[in-house]
């Protein structure tokens, strides 16, 4: 029986603590700014009226690109990893870094990109009055 309560205790535990882990909210610019030293998640979109600078000659592990979080402020991201491939196709992209200096240092990325598939695409075909 103390077993069974001890194993039940532990699942409560590790369920609690991995809830409070992933409860985090997204910040944006201005969040990062007042704690530097916090690594900070930020959702923005691309600014595509500007360029995606990449010189892997010079270093492969470095793209700058500019960014717009939830609250349509830009900021300048140095992203320490080659060039994400479509960086330019994408609907949103998801940062993890810190803020140095007033540049957004990210060394996570994830790109949220437009899906492939249309309907038009799928060459749908009609039978029997369905559609497949």
């Amino acid at each position: 029986m103390p077993i069974i309560l001890l194993s039940i205790i532990t699942i409560l535990v590790i369920f609690m603590v991995v809830s409070v882990v992933n409860s985090g909210t997204y910040a944006t610019f201005a969040d990062a700014r007042l704690a530097p030293d916090k690594n900070m998640t930020i959702i923005g979109k691309l600014n595509k009226d500007k360029p995606i600078e990449y010189n892997p000659e010079l270093d492969a592990n470095r793209t700058m690109f500019y960014l717009f979080d939830k609250d349509g402020k830009e900021n300048l991201i140095i992203y320490h990893d080659a060039r994400p491939r479509d960086i330019e196709r994408s609907e949103e992209i998801t940062i993890e870094g810190k803020m140095v200096n007033g540049e957004f240092h990210a060394v996570h990325l994830l790109m949220k990109c437009p899906s492939k598939y249309t309907p038009n695409d799928m060459n749908l075909k009609e039978v029997q009055g369905a559609t497949y």
